[in-house]
């Protein structure tokens, strides 16, 4: 509603003309000038603050948090929507269409399938603030925008890592920091919401494969020890309920169809031939990697499509998992294993306290005497429960809510972490599960994440880049080992036996960048095909303070789904950047 101004005519009828109605009038109009003044500097912070240069995202370098061009692909027996870069279609100077991606590979089950009919899809359209750094400094984990040093007329888009006077170390997928004055690296660890952007999803029972249950092959979710599988009943809609009869677990077990060994398990399934339960599990577990689908696309026929990412063991996880909790009483646990230690949270029903420990008397918390915290948990319900084990710090949210321990609860391994396996305990094979002795409960979804792992890679570590693919690993300090050798590093990943022998995990170089003042150090997200600092000339492994543009702020556009109407949008993946 517009409001009409007061005339002098009109403020007194009397016609006496006043001094008290020329003041207000006087008054209205500065007051009217006063607050022009303020919508208008306020808009144009707005503006600022806001501006976007119809900045498209253009590559996978920082997929799947932002999505250069791609394809989106439903698979035909999961149901499962994945999307695979198509940044290869385009010739990387005219920017103009010369082929078609023609394959990629689902997340969950690692199927090789044809999307050549899939439509290409632009990357992302963001908006980019300019203004955010005037009043603050750039923060660690933030997404920026920068000008390219060796090409200035070029904008980058990555995560920043380093900050100024820093040195940064990669080191076994993580990030450590030594900063100004320090004498020690100390790990990085993302915030929450930062960990939940960067994790990429490995297992989701919601998306089971009907003809590889119907052919026999294992169930990712296995009952331990074996003999307690009279504990737990799978139900047809996926479900796990469990009445223990005794301790009983529900472990994860990462047994792929297809691991790199051209078994024929798909091919098997697909044909409706049987597949021998036990033999396929013995020969197709191996360990969580860096696998990721997205670089998966090829414009050939080729079935080796691991090239691209999977060469390294991932040890940092995330359970998720929604239970009805049908007893009054007694104790659920949650566990992840990582280099063969046990990291558990129990919590008691009854009371709803969660207790953190682990099975490892080397590894010691920062916080001492029990840790222990108080949950949403009391009694019966359903609950969603998320358990993580990131940056050498344990999280757990009950309903969405990140639970207070009244500390980060944080800890240093004092020795390598490599994975574990015996005999009597499977270790870092099954490295997460589920169990109780005397809570009745249906376990209604389960999903497995693992951590964005970084490559430990540099100009000068050229040796380590190998049919295209950048990898950990070097030869030079471990004789016996070629890490040329693909097939032999997936060897070792599905062996369990020679985890204790190999030289595969010790052979995972460190990678460390000084910065002086006024220079960020910048990673990809996707690090297993991101041009960041790591691979630019030496010396100039840095973005200088006067080439930041801004921080990525807000995914505006994504492309259009066109249902269900054309150019309707897409706004499942409308987002703020994190």
């Amino acid at each position: 509603m517009v409001k009409k101004k007061r005339s002098p005519a009109a403020a007194d009828k009397s016609g006496k003309g006043s001094k008290e109605a020329g003041d207000n009038d006087h008054f209205a109009v500065t007051r009217e000038f006063v607050e022009s003044l303020v919508v208008a500097v306020i808009l144009a912070l707005l503006f600022r603050a806001f501006e976007a240069e119809a900045f498209v995202i253009p590559t996978g370098s920082m997929a799947t948090t932002l999505l250069g061009r791609h394809k989106d692909v439903v698979d035909q027996y999961t149901g499962y929507e994945y999307t695979v870069g198509a940044s290869a279609e385009l010739d990387r100077d005219t920017q103009i269409q010369e082929r078609d991606v023609i394959q990629a590979v689902d997340p969950l089950y690692h199927r090789l399938t044809d999307v050549s009919q899939d439509t290409s899809y632009s990357g992302d359209r963001i908006l980019v603030s300019k203004f955010a750094y005037d009043f603050s400094a750039p923060a660690r984990w933030d997404v920026i925008v920068f000008k390219f040093p060796l090409e200035p007329q070029t904008n980058y888009i990555k995560r920043l890592i380093g900050l100024p006077g820093e040195s940064v170390r990669i080191f076994h997928g993580d990030i450590y920091i030594k900063k100004p004055g320090e004498n020690d690296f100390s790990i990085a660890r993302k915030p929450p919401a930062k960990q939940l952007t960067l994790q990429r999803l490995v297992y989701d029972t919601n998306y089971p494969c009907d003809i590889l249950e119907k052919a026999g092959f294992p169930d990712r979710l296995e009952a331990f020890p074996a003999n307690t599988q009279g504990s737990w009943t799978k139900e047809e809609n996926g479900s796990f309920v469990c009445k223990p009869q005794g301790e009983t677990w529900l472990r994860y077990r990462h047994v792929l169809p297809d691991n790199g060994k051209n078994i024929g398990y798909w091919a098997l399934a697909e044909n409706n031939q049987p597949i021998d339960t036990k033999v396929a599990r013995d020969r197709c577990s191996q360990l969580i990697t860096d696998f990721s689908s997205y670089n998966t696309g090829t414009v050939v026929e080729s079935s080796n499509y691991q090239h691209s990412s999977g060469m390294h063991w991932v040890g940092d996880l995330c359970l998720e998992c929604t239970t009805k909790v049908e007893s009054s009483s007694g104790v659920l646990s949650l566990d992840l294993v990582e280099g063969g230690a046990h990291f558990r949270c129990d919590i008691d029903v009854a009371t709803g306290k969660a207790t953190l420990s682990s099975s490892d008397a080397s590894i010691k918390f920062d916080q001492e005497g029990v840790i222990e915290a108080d949950t949403g948990v009391k009694g019966a319900g359903t609950y969603a429960f998320r358990f993580s084990n990131v940056d050498n710090e344990l999280r757990l949210w009950v309903n969405d809510r990140v639970v207070n321990f009244g500390a980060p609860v944080t800890y240093s391994p004092t020795q390598d972490v490599v994975p574990k396996w015996s005999e009597t305990d499977p270790g870092d094979l099954l490295p997460a599960g589920i169990g109780t002795s005397s809570v009745e409960m249906t376990v209604t979804r389960v999903r497995m994440y693992r951590d964005t792992y970084y490559i430990a890679f540099g100009t000068q570590y050229t040796a380590g880049r190998h049919s295209n693919t950048i990898v950990d690993y070097a030869s030079d300090s471990h004789p016996g080992f070629n890490f040329a050798q693909e097939s032999d590093i997936r060897a070792v990943l599905t062996d369990p036996q020679s985890w204790a022998t190999t030289n595969v995990f010790k052979a995972r170089r460190e990678a460390i960048f000084d910065l002086e003042d006024r220079q960020y150090f910048p990673l990809g997200d996707n690090s297993a095909e991101s041009s960041d600092a790591r691979l630019w000339d030496i010396g100039q492994q840095f973005v200088p303070e006067h080439m930041l543009i801004g921080k990525a702020l807000f995914v505006y556009w994504p492309h259009s789904k066109n249902k269900p109407i054309p150019f309707f949008p897409n706004f499942s993946r409308m987002k703020f950047i994190q």
